[in-house]
């Protein structure tokens, strides 16, 4: 069950559908809900998550079980918490799974130090308040997802962590299963390191905070006056743009800047493959699935020291790591790749065969296995 349309393009409902097909490969029999079938009457999305959500969730799975049983019902997010609840009580042999992209207790917990240091909330004192009954509405959810779930699907160890020290969570009910790029990414044949790709920087993400676009911005500023014949390009959502074109001071810098809006996979791939370099700053992760997809088409990727990015890059040698929020560590890493053509093209080849590692039938196995260690 998730509140997201069922699409293979965006990130978290990519994730759960790549993963749906995957367990009906492996010969599973999977039934879903999606935003669509769940009840919508609250029109704000912090309150509807807060208020409706839970009970539309917990409506929808009882609807479910009343014609079929099930050995494992599997929610995204915390506001599963009352369906986990209901579960426990009427359908004892079943077992809840909670399946986190990014666990919110931990998103606030890594992004709040950067909201206090870029002093962004300039917002009025009633709605900084309001912001606060949400967030305590939240810590509820997060707390009751925490006790009554049977397991815990996290994409990143430091979410297992989180849920472990911070919710008391045991570590046996929590299952660290990295994601997967697009089958596509693996099957079209990766294109060599040549030196036009290594002169072509790329970002491809959202334009928002948790994404950190002013750090990107400030890197991307002084790699390109460093090196006069690199060009960046910017993957995000069109109605952005200006406000990205916004974060560049130099005019000079500015008209070597392109921005892209959203695309299909089957598109994005001919992007990732003109490009050499990926730059991935984000503050907070729960994976981060374009490291990964920019891996396996063979770009050398410098990230920030977080999420999936710190689980799957062997720092020097499939990429680098950085500290999280550092531009100039962002920058100067990169810079120094680009004087040394051989370096980048080491680091290619290897970060193309690390991603192969990671696959969708990989993910589907190891989620199986986990709900067979729980109905045990």
């Amino acid at each position: 069950m998730s509140n997201l349309a069922p699409d293979l393009d965006s990130g978290a409902a990519g994730t759960e559908c790549q993963t749906i097909a995957a367990l009906r490969r492996s010969g599973c029999s999977v039934d879903t809900v999606w935003r669509e079938d769940l009840t919508h009457h609250i029109p704000h999305s912090n309150l509807y998550n807060l208020i409706e959500l839970p009970m539309a969730y917990r409506n929808a799975m009882l609807s479910k079980l009343q014609r079929r049983s099930y050995d494992i019902v599997h929610v995204n997010q915390p506001h599963g918490y009352l369906a986990a609840r209901a579960l426990i009580k009427r359908f004892p042999k079943a077992r809840f799974v909670h399946r986190s992209h990014g666990f919110e207790g931990r998103v606030e917990s890594d992004l709040t130090p950067w909201v206090l240091r870029y002093s962004l909330d300039g917002r009025p004192a009633w709605r900084r308040q309001l912001s606060r009954i949400v967030r305590s509405s939240s810590q509820y959810n997060n707390r009751m997802i925490a006790r009554h779930a049977h397991g815990h699907i996290v994409s990143a160890s430091e979410c297992k962590m989180f849920l472990t020290e911070h919710y008391g969570v045991h570590g046996d009910q929590i299952a660290v299963i990295p994601q997967a790029p697009p089958k596509l990414f693996h099957k079209v044949e990766v294109k060599p390191m040549d030196g036009e790709r290594m002169q072509r920087l790329l970002y491809v993400g959202q334009f928002a905070f948790i994404k950190a676009p002013f750090v990107l911005a400030r890197a991307v500023e002084s790699i390109l006056r460093e090196m006069p014949n690199t060009t960046f390009t910017w993957v995000c959502d069109q109605h952005h743009h200006a406000s990205a074109r916004e974060l560049f001071t130099d005019v000079e810098v500015l008209r070597r800047v392109c921005l892209l809006d959203w695309m299909k996979q089957t598109e994005l791939v001919n992007v990732y493959d003109a490009h050499g370099l990926f730059l991935f700053p984000s503050l907070f992760e729960g994976f981060g699935k374009a490291f990964l997809e920019a891996m396996s088409r063979g770009l050398v990727v410098v990230a920030a020291n977080n999420g999936g990015m710190r689980d799957v890059i062997d720092d020097g040698t499939t990429g680098f790591l950085v500290p999280t929020g550092d531009f100039e560590s962002l920058a100067s890493r990169c810079i120094y790749l680009l004087r040394r053509p051989h370096e980048m093209q080491r680091i290619s080849r290897a970060a193309c065969k690390s991603a192969r590692q990671f696959n969708w039938d990989r993910v589907g196995a190891e989620t199986l296995t986990f709900y067979q260690r729980l109905t045990r």
